[in-house]
């Protein structure tokens, strides 16, 4: 990101997330540094430096040795006075995580939703943030974070499908905005999983990467270039409702209205709905490759490895929730994934194996609070707005 012409308070705004997206990446770290990373003047930087430290944005730290004259102090990012919370949004509670500047988390508290409706569950949310935050009263609540399983319009706040939630077309974020009363993000699981790898990750920067949840529903988030694509009106990681085995004898629903979705087959929903149609016990999935599981992992590898045969990633990242972090599912899925891959030209991508639970969803949830603070969002009017004096 470089600075670039517009009025007074935006290149503030970029300027300042120039000198944070610095210090987050490669601090503690001399001004000088930041100085020549950002192309920003020596002055410049220096107040910037200044007037985030007054904040508690940043901090100081061991001073570099110096050959001559004052040492120079390095700056890190702040602890103690600005939080980010983070929830995980499911259909029996509310868990709610404060995490500091560097991502590390300070305080928690779970909530239980009385039912799913969506009023029950902004209330729930709200009651859990305020609990959490009580727990930390000396820091400022600088936004709220919200991971829910399901479709998400990241850009217009919305919910727009949620299986596990029963919900359509929910404007969660506007909502939550008024009850916390403060600014709120919303996201998937996938995504928000996804931002918690980028964010503290370096070794992720800049990679092109496929992520796969594999939970209540399914979903997939698409990184190109250490970002997260979202493609139009947020569709993009469409993964859960792609169509397998339409022409079985036994079609299974989906609570998207269609038959057949990977939903209805690989998801904790969808392997519960179908033991409930053999007669089996659904409350217990069994790790022990019985049909239905066997199936699961077998329709979840194929989809997974054609989807990454056409985006070509460098790593395709499997995060498993606590319902479906099964051992033997887990090993079927990445054995049957690398097989579709025997008779490829080029191998397969680099396969990780991760556990999506309900503190790393709601961290993750919180870093896209986070996130925005180490990147001004511009706009294409601000940027040919004239400077004003």
């Amino acid at each position: 990101m470089k600075p670039r012409a517009g009025s007074k308070a935006l290149i503030r705004e970029i300027n300042e997330a120039l000198v944070l997206d610095v210090v987050r990446a490669q601090g503690p770290v001399a001004r000088a540094v930041i100085a020549t990373r950002t192309g920003l003047s020596a002055a410049t930087v220096t107040g910037i430096a200044g007037k985030l430290l007054q904040s508690g944005l940043l901090s100081e730290t061991d001073a570099v040795p110096s050959t001559g004259g004052r040492p120079a102090r390095l700056l890190e990012l702040g602890t103690d006075t600005v939080l980010a919370a983070g929830v995980r949004l499911s259909g029996t509670e509310a868990f709610v995580t404060l995490v500091n500047l560097r991502g590390d988390s300070v305080a928690s508290h779970r909530e239980a939703l009385p039912s799913t409706r969506p009023e029950a569950a902004e209330s729930a949310i709200a009651r859990a943030v305020a609990t959490a935050s009580a727990l930390r009263p000396e820091a400022a609540l600088t936004g709220v974070g919200v991971a829910v399983s399901g479709v998400v319009d990241q850009a217009t706040g919305m919910v727009r499908h949620s299986g596990s939630l029963g919900w359509e077309n929910v404007p969660l974020r506007d909502r939550l905005t008024e009850l916390t009363g403060t600014p709120v993000v919303l996201d998937s699981y996938v995504n928000s999983f996804a931002s918690g790898l980028l964010l503290f990750d370096g070794r992720l920067a800049g990679r092109d990467l496929l992520l796969f949840s594999v939970g209540p529903s399914l979903g997939a988030s698409v990184v190109v270039k250490g970002r997260i694509h979202r493609g139009f009106n947020g569709s993009a990681g469409g993964f859960a409702h792609s169509r397998v085995c339409a022409d079985i004898a036994a079609p299974r629903p989906c609570h998207c209205g269609a038959a057949n979705c990977l939903e209805t087959w690989s998801s904790h929903w969808g392997i519960r709905q179908e033991l409930e149609r053999r007669g089996a016990d659904a409350e217990d999935l069994c790790d022990d490759g019985g049909a239905v599981m066997t199936d699961a992992a077998d329709k979840l590898a194929t989809a997974m490895a054609n989807a990454a045969k056409m985006f070509g990633p460098e790593r395709v990242v499997m995060a498993f929730t606590h319902e479906m972090n099964l051992p033997a599912f887990a090993a079927r899925t990445e054995q049957m994934f690398r097989l579709q891959y025997a008779h490829e030209n080029t191998p397969a991508p680099e396969l990780e194996l991760a556990v999506a639970d309900e503190p790393a969803l709601a961290r993750g949830a919180a870093y896209n609070v986070l996130a925005r603070m180490f990147t001004a969002e511009v706009s294409e009017s601000d940027v040919s707005r004239p400077a004003q004096v």
